[in-house]
């Protein structure tokens, strides 16, 4: 069953809705409910508007304009779904955009987005632009023809029409208007064989009559003959095929028989298996390589980290010591390299100086001397803490290496006692394996007869498979022969009709008559099943729901969908002669949407507005539980009063939304200040 869903709503400068506003309907971990709540005039039927237009397109005017029919106040006006303050500030343009999914257990999941945008004109109709693009194809489509077509793809303008609705409008709708009728036939699918026999009767009026009074075409007689070999060729090819098949059957047969034995032999005489011994051997060498591993590890740990560890506190005082020492030959280096450059410093510094910048001999003789105990200064007297001469180690390297190997971590002391408790384990394991491989190497009967015994297992098991892939084949080609045999039988007798007809003189017009005929009695026949299975599904929503059981047991539709009331014991009424209340009457229609949801073809999401106006309590709750929110996808605008944030209605279906919306608008009505607000909560709510 291929079903639509709508992901996104955006809508720009749309009635009371400013700038631009994006709404995420998606399900959300299997929650199929959207719940938008507002007050009277919170923007709640704008927003149904803006649904339906932005997947109808332009057409959608005139069904919002038939439906919403009333007082002055109520009544649809498009021309003036501009927002006032966009309008108050030199715009002229709004936005309506859809992301619609259909998801198709044979094809996939498929996207489409359907942008309208409207200009509005002083003194003029508005202008509309449509756009599409898809998410199986590039690009931007903006054919208006194409646009519609991909639309009645995804979600259909008369599936639209039916479950996109105001539930207190709904109740005065007359099932048994014309435009009506053919929504239902459309949604059950019954309108294929209207078409049917509107194309057979254009056949039978234009083409025929061309086709038939035209000159050549083969013989009928002729082809006939033709059909009758390919009959005699596709019995025999199927004849041969079933006896190769019975052949085959008896060979597998036999080969499971001689299988069995030898699985019996393999169990009793207590055979060798090579694949056991191959994997007992692998296990063996697997063990062994580990067990090295970990006793290689060992080793290191009781040659090295052992060692370093029964250092105790010694290892950081030696620790310390290397470094000291490294920074005396660090320093003893230094002072190496630079103190033997103090008389070419001081030579660089007052040596061949200019006779204007020459000093006097004991002025020079004074900063020289400053010079040269400032640069003996560097290294005298050596830092505090260096030691007075190096005794542990005589190179940098040497010391960092032993500096390194007093900082290893003692982890491999901790994992001494496990890895010899894995030791014993492995050599526990691999005496097993020892033995069991000394076992069955010595046992050379039995590994030998094992080795027969198997290699003839495989033999028959391969040729078991061979056989029962031929089977399959054979069967495949029997069921095609059978196909194909069934088809030419039924050409052939199509065709001996054709010749008897042309025989006789018969028209073809009189068959594609006879074929409109049997269309139209299929489709008055379907009808009458689909409506009986609506009058099921409505009758007994209605009764369950309105609690009537004790009064009807179920509800009937006439074929211009009249309804009828059946009472207790069987008795017929009409729905008119029964005063059912107004809340009734909303049921009845909202479970004849429920109804011809579950047998659309394709099924579209709920999208409903004031959802339980004149509804009782009790009522409430069963129209939620099992008409709103038992379909995939159902988008709900509520007042508080239907559906109470604090209350227990909205407890009851909470864990059934996905997603939940309330619309705030402020400023006066009548201004262009007059805007809603959109917040992810229920009147202040959080699911």
């Amino acid at each position: 069953m291929a079903e639509v869903y709508i992901d996104t709503l955006t809508l720009e400068n749309f009635g009371p809705f400013y700038g631009e506003h994006t709404i995420d309907l998606r399900s959300l971990e299997g929650k199929c409910g959207v719940l938008v709540g507002g007050k009277n005039g919170a923007g709640k039927t704008h927003l149904l508007r803006a649904l339906y237009l932005a997947v109808v397109g332009e057409s959608g005017v005139g069904d919002l304009k038939k439906v919403e029919t009333g007082s002055d106040a109520t009544r649809f006006a498009f021309e003036k779904s501009l927002n006032r303050r966009a309008l108050a500030e030199g715009l002229d343009t709004m936005r309506l955009k859809a992301v619609v999914r259909l998801r198709d257990d044979k094809i996939g999941s498929r996207k489409v987005e359907l942008l309208r945008e409207v200009r509005f004109r002083p003194n003029s109709s508005p202008v509309w632009e449509h756009y599409a693009t898809r998410s199986d194809t590039a690009g931007r489509i903006e054919d208006e023809q194409v646009i519609h077509k991909l639309r009645d793809a995804f979600l259909p303008r008369h599936l639209a029409r039916f479950f996109f609705f105001d539930a207190e409008r709904s109740q005065s709708i007359n099932l048994g208007q014309q435009d009506i009728v053919d929504g239902v036939s459309r949604i059950l699918g019954l309108w294929t064989y209207s078409e049917l026999e509107n194309d057979l009767r254009q056949l039978i009026n234009s083409k025929i009559p061309r086709v038939f009074n035209a000159a050549g075409g083969p013989d009928p007689e002729t082809t006939l003959a033709e059909l009758n070999g390919q009959v005699i060729t596709a019995e025999g090819i199927l004849k041969a095929r079933r006896k190769e098949h019975d052949v085959l059957e008896r060979d597998l047969h036999e080969v499971e028989v001689e299988l069995l034995e030898v699985e019996d032999d393999l169990k009793t005489l207590g055979a060798v298996d090579p694949d056991e011994l191959q994997k007992a051997q692998e296990r063996r060498a697997e063990l062994t390589e580990a067990k090295a591993k970990l006793e290689s590890k060992l080793t290191e740990a009781w040659e090295l980290a052992l060692p370093v560890s029964l250092l105790g506190v010694y290892r950081k005082e030696l620790h310390d010591a290397l470094s000291t020492e490294e920074r005396r030959r660090e320093w003893e280096s230094a002072k190496s390299t630079v103190e033997p450059k103090i008389p070419q410093v001081k030579r660089d510094v007052f040596g061949s100086t200019p006779k204007e910048f020459e000093l006097q001999p004991d002025v020079e003789s004074f900063y020289m001397k400053r010079l040269e105990d400032a640069l003996h200064r560097l290294f005298h007297p050596p830092p505090q803490g260096m030691p007075d001469r190096v005794y542990l180690a005589d190179r940098n390297d040497t010391s960092a290496q032993v500096r390194a190997r007093l900082a290893t971590s003692q982890r491999e002391l901790h994992d001494l006692a496990e890895m010899c408790v894995n030791i014993e384990k492995m050599d526990v394991e691999l005496r097993e394996l020892d033995q069991k491989l000394r076992q069955m190497q010595q046992n050379t009967a039995a590994y030998k007869r094992g080795v027969e015994l198997h290699e003839k297992r495989a033999v028959l098991i391969h040729r078991r498979d061979q056989i029962t892939e031929r089977l399959k084949d054979i069967d495949a080609e029997i069921t095609r022969l059978d196909v194909e045999l069934t088809d030419l039988k039924r050409q052939e007798t199509i065709q001996q009709e054709i010749a008897d007809r042309a025989e006789r003189g018969e028209s073809l017009a009189a068959l594609s008559t006879r074929y409109r005929e049997a269309a139209g009695e299929i489709r008055s026949r379907a009808a009458i099943q689909m409506r009986r299975q609506v009058s099921e599904e409505v009758g007994r929503l209605w009764v369950e729901i309105a609690e009537r059981e004790r009064e009807f047991e179920g509800m009937d539709f006439d074929s211009n969908w009249q309804c009828w009331l059946v009472r207790r014991g069987g008795k017929k009424v009409t729905w008119e002669e029964t005063n059912t209340s107004a809340g009734q009457r909303q049921v009845r229609m909202l479970a004849f949407y429920e109804a011809l949801r579950r047998l659309a073809k394709l099924v579209p999401p709920l999208v409903v507005d004031t959802p339980l106006a004149r509804l009782d309590k009790e009522v409430r709750a069963n129209v939620l539980d099992r008409l709103y929110l038992s379909g995939h996808q159902s988008i709900i605008l509520s007042t508080n009063a239907e559906i109470d944030p604090e209350g227990e209605l909205f407890d009851r279906v909470r864990n059934r939304l996905a997603r939940v919306y309330t619309l705030h608008p402020h400023g006066k009505a009548d201004s262009p200040n007059y805007e809603v607000r959109i917040t992810s909560d229920y009147f202040g709510h959080d699911l």
